[in-house]
């Protein structure tokens, strides 16, 4: 996401702002406003997730702080915010976990060349690795359907509901 924005913010300095008229004042005004958005959202977007955890638990203490207060037990919460996320879930900035997953996948291609080449392993690695590979396909076409791309595709909100992937309980 952040390169996609980081090319679109050039894109915009690059291409756009040249051909503004030298006395379109209010569009270069427009334009610096937008720039300076991209370079908020580029900022901050790794760490929302982290920082909506945080208020959740926050808050969560909060009330059972004023439970405690009030002379009363644990606070009655309703049940759809009575489950939260556990309270170091987004710790690892994105671009941490990007630098993880991709020594992961590197991995992952070294180890299935070596299993690829034993005739008891071959078969069973290959099925493995086609399973994740197909499910990764999946998430990448949901996560450029909304640029039109792949408009079959479901929605990335069902594909990242539906299951805990393998090995992850």
């Amino acid at each position: 996401m952040t390169q996609q924005l980081t090319a679109i913010r050039r894109r915009i300095a690059d291409s756009v702002v040249p051909e503004l008229p030298a006395d379109a004042r209010f569009a270069r005004e427009q334009v610096m406003l937008i720039d300076a958005a991209l370079g908020l959202v580029i900022d901050s977007h790794e760490h929302e997730y982290r920082l909506a955890v945080l208020d959740y638990h926050e808050y969560r203490s909060l009330l059972e702080e004023f439970a405690r207060l009030a002379g009363e037990g644990s606070p009655s919460l309703p049940e759809q915010v009575a489950d939260g996320p556990a309270p170091d879930a987004g710790a690892l900035p994105l671009a941490a976990v990007e630098e993880r997953t991709r020594w992961l996948k590197e991995e992952t291609a070294r180890r299935y060349s070596e299993l690829a080449r034993r005739p008891s392993t071959a078969a069973q690695a290959g099925t493995l690795l086609a399973g994740v590979a197909a499910r990764q396909v999946d998430r990448e076409a949901s996560w450029y359907r909304g640029a039109g791309f792949t408009a079959d595709a479901p929605p990335l909100t069902d594909l990242l509901g539906e299951a805990t992937p393998t090995g992850c309980a």
